[in-house]
């Protein structure tokens, strides 16, 4: 069967308020937002908490909702515009796949969350990483990118993949290595350039799912 696969945060939720939030927690400070859109995780520790590890870390245990209070923070994340409609078209004809990052212990919080915002989760399937996957990281282990290339790996001894729509241009050295045919960069363009990830193995790169709706 022919499936999309389509990242979660920042692909089709906007997480930017819950991940501000959270960083003002973990700091015990105010912060910009707009730093937490321009900026990765490391840039905003290595600026605000002279790179301290640990603070890092409880960051990431705050934002998967594994430190407590994390879950309070799910509610500042709003749906991006347009996205729920092309996925409800899309799922009428393929295999629709969420290929998150979140962790496990956010299965029933993510879809609550996707049906909250009108995303298709009826036949649709929800690949997540477990805790030990972000132990690994932690201890330098294995990358973020390893771990989504062996979780896509899976997915397509499954199904026939046609597209993956991913805002992240580092996640696509994963994708790349796979014969998918469409290979969708959503622009962040506070952050990115189209050519990171075109450079990343990107077929082509998109503003907005507005581009998206004629799919």
């Amino acid at each position: 069967m022919d499936a999309i696969v389509v990242d979660i945060d920042d692909t089709i939720i906007d997480t930017e308020h819950r991940r501000h939030a959270a960083w003002c927690r973990v700091l015990g400070r105010e912060i910009p937002r707009q730093e937490v859109e321009s900026q990765g995780s490391w840039e905003i520790l290595r600026k605000y908490a002279f790179s301290n590890r640990k603070v890092w870390e409880k960051f990431w245990m705050l934002t998967l909702c594994i430190e407590e209070g994390g879950a309070d923070l799910i509610e500042l994340d709003r749906p991006i515009p347009n996205a729920s409609k092309v996925l409800q078209n899309w799922s009428k004809n393929y295999k629709l796949i969420y290929l998150t990052g979140r962790t496990e212990n956010m299965r029933q919080l993510t879809l609550d969350e996707l049906r909250n915002f009108d995303f298709p989760t009826h036949k649709a399937d929800l690949e997540m990483f477990t805790l030990n996957d972000w132990m690994n990281y932690f201890s330098s282990q294995s990358s973020a990118v390893e771990t989504r290339s062996m979780l896509f790996s899976k997915i397509l001894k499954r199904y026939n993949v046609i597209r993956v729509v991913d805002d992240y241009p580092d996640f696509f050295a994963a994708y790349r290595q796979h014969p998918v045919p469409d290979k969708v960069g959503l622009l962040r363009r506070k952050r990115y350039s189209p050519q990171d990830y075109l450079a990343n193995g990107a077929t082509r790169v998109v503003e907005n799912w507005k581009k998206l709706s004629v799919q």
